[in-house]
């Protein structure tokens, strides 16, 4: 972590004066020390977990015209 962004957020934080927003923030930031939510995984679902994250996007998608005409052919069957 650079040391200008962890500047920036302390900054950020010094300047909230509202009790209820720094709980909030205190505990997101102590939940994300402790709890890592991939310990919890098998090795197995751990690997398929990142290789679906490691897919290429989009390649399940139709394009727009395609998309457009099947909301047509839809619509005629009502």
């Amino acid at each position: 972590m650079t040391l200008t962004l962890k500047k920036e957020v302390l900054q950020m934080v010094e300047s909230i004066d509202d009790d209820e927003i720094l709980q909030t923030i205190k505990h997101d930031i102590e939940m994300i020390n402790m709890h890592d939510v991939t310990d919890e995984l098998s090795s197995a679902n751990f690997d398929e977990l990142k290789s679906m994250v490691n897919e290429p996007f989009g390649y399940e998608t139709i394009s727009k015209e395609n998309f457009d005409e099947s909301i047509k052919q839809w619509r005629s069957t009502k």
